[in-house]
């Protein structure tokens, strides 16, 4: 097998790996599950399992990583077909909200995830460096935004940050708890609560 052969193989199993620790992690816990659990659900053996992770943590660490990733190439193609920055901002919200559709098993495992921060340094970076990601994008549209004159000039960080905090705090009251109120109805206002803050009055 030559290198590009065999560096395919690696960039492979660890994906396939890593699907599975998705899986496995958002139904069993952060502290719940075993590498047989995920050798069992990527329909490979224990021995691999290590071959390509030399421990629970690292395996979960690239889990996190990879996650994180998927999360910002999704908004990157979201954003980058359009030009307004109201049409930025709608987007960067629609893409926040939808994740919850779209990955039903992400806001499980990311919240298990938190439950290691204290106790993990390498999570804890992981987790600084994506919500600093998302707090940065909101900032460049909302200079954007300033600079075309359709939004107001804010305080761009504390804005960014409260923007963060009412689409992530939203979806995790409702992960917690479904009955608490309708996920539709209340996004579509937050959004409208959102725009109300940036907007300049016509």
């Amino acid at each position: 097998m030559n290198e590009r052969n065999k560096n395919d193989l690696v960039n492979l199993r660890r994906a396939q790996l890593t699907r599975a620790a998705y899986k496995v992690v958002g139904e069993k816990g952060y502290n719940e599950f075993t590498i047989k659990d995920i050798a069992v659900e990527a329909g490979l053996s224990t021995g691999l399992v290590h071959y390509y992770f030399k421990n629970k943590e690292e395996l979960l660490f690239t889990l996190l990583k990879e996650m994180n990733a998927n999360l910002k190439n999704n908004l990157n193609r979201a954003l980058t077909v359009l030009e307004e920055p109201q049409d930025k901002l709608l987007a960067f919200c629609n893409e926040a909200f939808d994740l919850l559709n779209k990955e039903k098993a992400y806001f499980s495992v990311i919240i298990d995830f938190w439950s290691q921060i204290s106790r993990n340094k390498r999570i804890r970076q992981a987790n600084i460096k994506l919500f600093q990601s998302y707090r940065d994008e909101i900032t460049a549209i909302l200079k954007e935004g300033a600079a075309k004159g359709v939004f107001m000039t804010v305080d761009v960080q504390l804005t960014s940050v409260i923007i963060v905090s009412l689409i992530q705090g939203t979806i995790i009251q409702y992960v917690i708890d479904h009955e608490a109120f309708d996920y539709l109805e209340y996004t579509a206002k937050i959004k409208e609560q959102i725009f109300s803050i940036v907007m300049k009055e016509k």
